[in-house]
């Protein structure tokens, strides 16, 4: 079964406060960070990790690694695998017992010439599409393709030509969230797995609910 959390950060959580949350690889990433939107996006997304890995009984040191292609995963078990993204307001994390890949993106005006770098038959499906509805439906690719590259890839980078995934890839499977207007979201898991809907949380309830932990570590600490 593939759960779906989604994180929109209406109160931004201070840095300061967040980053204690944050397991170390998290941390780490976000103090390369010196843009202030890529760091709250960073802290958003590491914060639901916590948030999620806490809720499937994994501690939040657990050790991640990251494959050639730039994929963090699990570096002492397999039974369990995740993927994370983030855009504007929003993180989202999804976690499985197989591989699984997840993307969200912001709608905006894009260059349908961007689209040639496409599989064929995303591209025919692409101009099959109403005029008007055509930004929206790359999207729905893109997301999707994004999404795919997560799911399958290792050892090396996958090209975005390389499998259509409006009809396919064989063994795969899509689903997709509208956050809103502007944001879409995509899950690729693998085919028959159960797609939850998305569990849609912001900042405060992952706070509120870190900070009981300590306190509660706290009390058994001092008795």
């Amino acid at each position: 079964m593939t759960e779906v959390f989604i994180l929109k950060n209406g109160a931004e959580p201070s840095t300061e406060e967040g980053a204690h949350y944050l397991p170390r690889w998290r941390r780490r990433r976000l103090e390369r960070l010196r843009y202030a939107p890529a760091r709250e996006a960073s802290l958003g997304a590491g914060l639901l990790w916590r948030y999620v890995m806490e809720q499937h009984g994994v501690h939040p040191e657990e050790p991640v690694r990251f494959l050639q292609a730039g994929k963090p995963v699990f570096a002492q078990r397999e039974d369990l695998h995740f993927s994370l993204s983030h855009s504007g307001p929003y993180a989202m994390c999804a976690i499985s017992d197989r591989q699984i890949g997840a993307d969200v993106q912001q709608i905006k005006p894009i260059h349908m010439s961007v689209a040639r770098r496409f599989h064929f038959r995303e591209r025919d499906w692409l101009a099959d599409q109403p005029h008007d509805e055509q930004n929206r439906a790359f999207f729905r690719i893109w997301t999707r393709k994004e999404a795919w590259v997560k799911a399958v890839s290792r050892d090396h980078l996958l090209s975005l030509d390389q499998e259509d995934v409006i009809h396919g890839p064989e063994g795969w499977q899509f689903e997709e969230f509208w956050l809103d207007d502007d944001y879409l979201a995509a899950v690729c898991a693998c085919q028959g797995e159960t797609i939850q809907p998305p569990v849609v949380l912001d900042a405060e309830d992952l706070l509120a609910s870190f900070r009981e932990q300590e306190k509660l570590r706290a009390q058994r600490y001092v008795n």
